[in-house]
């Protein structure tokens, strides 16, 4: 080996040097304290800020705070981009930076509908960060061959509160077996002609509901700045009339009714809204379309009580229990399986107040009949597959099986079918453009809907 010539121990000397006086990096760990947090390029207010994030003054710096305050900032579905940095401030201490880029954005859109369950065309005007709050505020109105609805939405911080308002009419159906059928937003002029296609009509009569109500949502439990306990109180007022003496005397005159709900476990994923038109909200998109390097595993579950009563407005007493339970896996790029129960148990309800094999039992497909009881359930499992992702949209392809019936006479009252959907979504257009397809193994036929501007 040859000796070390007076270059390289002079390169030596000035590496050693430039280590020992390098400063400290001031990042995640060693005991380092935050001195103070800064904030740049946002236009909501720094208060609205301070609190949606997990780290403050005075408390720890480490790498999981930084990880979870930029996730923090990704959910509230604000930004178009976020960069956090620190600095050294004096020992032990470090000063944040956070530079979060958001916007405001008023946007009015129409949409329409169309399927085997009808059609419809509407409008509603969307307004994100208006008032410097990272609030939503957002007014709807449609109308179809059925009827018309409004609503009015305010959401900020996970505090929510809905107004809406519909008035509905349409035929309706009872067939020999046990099962009915609406002609709501059905094709055609409604009637026999159209609800006899489904199977032997025992009985046809008119139905028209009316229904004003309001829903306020809060977060009551967090873990970290995750809620994982949220609740929600609602008021209905409803008032159905019959052209039908008999069925006016089951379920006709006031339905009014205070609903409570509960929903516990890992929070459903917050979509986007028409901000991301003008780019808010997608400050996380490189790492939505990051490869998931591990399962993730989520459970979901769900409690609803409603009650009915003089004290509620309502012409007759009942209530109502329902049940949820979901657990979904997901892995690579953004496949998914899940699997649900659902259970709903009446006690007195009038008839159009009966569990029914539906949205009551967390079915996915539609049907043309549903069969009701005091006590239904449901099981459902899907698949979802991502078949071309990129910075501009997703396509996604599912598929799914389900069933939902009576436990005292499944056989009697089972409703079971399986359908896939088949949808484009546009990063900067978030609602998606496709169709979806439901079989039903009772009824033996297809269910079609394809949407422009409508979820499925």
């Amino acid at each position: 080996m040859s000796p070390p010539t007076a270059a390289g121990i002079l390169s030596g000397l000035l590496l050693c040097c430039a280590l020992c006086l390098r400063p400290p990096l001031c990042g995640a760990g060693e005991n380092t304290r935050i001195n103070k947090i800064s904030f740049s390029g946002n236009r909501v207010s720094e208060g609205t800020l301070r609190a949606a994030i997990p780290v403050k003054e005075g408390g720890e710096l480490t790498a999981e705070a930084l990880e979870n305050t930029r996730t923090a900032l990704y959910s509230m579905r604000l930004f178009k981009s976020v960069t956090i940095s620190t600095s050294p401030a004096g020992e032990g201490l470090a000063d944040i930076r956070i530079e979060a880029r958001d916007g405001w954005v008023i946007f009015p859109m129409p949409f329409a509908s169309s399927g085997s369950g009808g059609s419809s065309a509407g409008a509603f005007l969307f307004s994100k960060n208006l008032f410097k709050r990272a609030e939503t505020v957002s007014l709807m109105g449609f109308s179809g061959e059925s009827g018309s609805s409004a609503a009015v939405f305010f959401e900020k911080g996970g505090r929510s509160l809905a107004l809406m308002h519909s008035d509905r009419g349409a035929d309706e159906g009872l067939y020999t077996d046990g099962a009915y059928s609406s002609a709501q937003g059905m094709r055609g002029s409604g009637g026999r002609d159209t609800l006899s296609e489904y199977g032997n009509l025992a009985s046809l009569y008119e139905r028209r509901q009316r229904t004003n109500s309001i829903h306020s949502g809060l977060p009551l439990l967090k873990r970290g700045d995750t809620p994982v306990l949220s609740g929600r109180l609602s008021y209905t007022q409803e008032r159905n009339a019959y052209g039908d003496a008999l069925r006016e005397l089951r379920g006709g005159g006031r339905s009014s009714r205070v609903s409570l709900e509960l929903n516990a476990g890992s929070a459903k994923d917050r979509g986007d809204d028409m901000g991301v038109v003008v780019g808010l909200g997608l400050a996380d998109l490189e790492k939505r379309l990051r490869k998931r390097t591990k399962t993730e595993n989520r459970w979901r579950g769900g409690l609803g009580l409603s009650n009915a009563g003089a004290w509620t407005g309502a012409d007759r007493a009942f209530s109502r229990l329902s049940l949820s339970l979901e657990n979904s896996t997901r892995w690579g790029e953004d496949n998914r399986f899940s699997l649900r129960l659902a259970a709903a148990a009446s006690a007195n309800a009038p008839e159009n107040q009966l569990p029914a094999t539906g949205r009551d039992t967390g079915l996915m497909g539609q049907y043309s009949r549903e069969f009701r009881a005091p006590r239904m359930t449901g099981f459902s499992a899907s698949f979802s597959k991502p078949l071309s992702r990129s910075k501009r949209g997703t396509l996604q392809a599912s598929v799914f099986a389900e069933t939902a019936f009576d436990p005292a006479d499944p056989a009697a009252t089972a409703q079971k079918g399986a359908g896939l959907s088949l949808y484009y979504r546009f990063w900067r257009f978030p609602l998606p453009l496709g169709f979806s397809q439901t079989y039903s193994f009772r009824d033996r036929n297809f269910q079609f809907s394809g949407a422009v501007g409508g979820r499925f």
